[in-house]
């Protein structure tokens, strides 16, 4: 039986590895970004592009903008690309995702980043995005009760710094990890192999 994965932000650094990843593992996989014209923080489009679906095996949400402002030149415009980016995809996506997998389960990994973790570092001009890798985090344990009746696994990954566009925006420096690096442990945690895991959040440092 051929598996089927919706990849948010599939385009870019990490979500194309994860599509090249899954589509070498035969899964058929459709990828949501901007760039392949779905805007995955607009409900209508949301909505759309998962109503075409019969079934979903796996959710994994790469979706994120990072605008490097220190918050006493953040516009409310720029919080709110990256928080609907970020986060507000994250929620369109994922009820989608519990709508198509209630019948038969399914798995959702949520890309979060150190950013988001409590205690890591936290660099100057990046709060809206924390807020948003956050947010993620806390997500994904609460979906994770509500998906533990229907069969449905939600795990999330918070990678380092990785060798994207995105970290010459976030412009830190040091050790860096490759995004096929990354891109195997969220195909992992997508995959059955990784049952009964739930409710995780994977820290991966460089």
């Amino acid at each position: 039986m051929t598996l089927t994965a919706v990849v948010t932000g599939g385009s870019g650094g990490i979500g194309s590895e994860v599509v090249r990843e899954l589509r070498a593992k035969e899964w058929q996989v459709i990828s949501l970004s901007r760039r392949e014209g779905c805007d995955v923080s607009d409900e209508k489009q949301v909505a759309a592009a998962f109503g075409r679906l019969q079934s979903l095996d796996a959710l994994i949400h790469c979706a994120a903008v990072l605008i490097k402002q220190r918050i006493t030149d953040l516009s409310v415009e720029d919080w709110d690309v990256q928080l609907d980016s970020g986060l507000r995809s994250a929620f369109l996506c994922c009820r989608e995702a519990f709508r198509l997998m209630r019948a038969r389960g399914g798995t959702i990994v949520m890309v979060s980043s150190l950013s988001g973790v409590f205690g890591a570092e936290k660099f100057p001009g990046m709060s809206a995005y924390v807020a948003a890798k956050s947010g993620l985090a806390g997500l994904t344990e609460a979906l994770a009760v509500e998906g533990r009746e229907l069969g449905i696994r939600v795990n999330a990954i918070s990678p380092g710094s990785v060798d994207t566009p995105m970290l010459k925006i976030a412009g830190v420096e040091g050790p860096v990890l490759k995004p096929s690096e990354v891109a195997q442990i969220i195909v992992w945690l997508a995959s059955a192999e990784s049952a009964p895991l739930s409710g995780a959040n994977l820290r991966m440092d460089p």
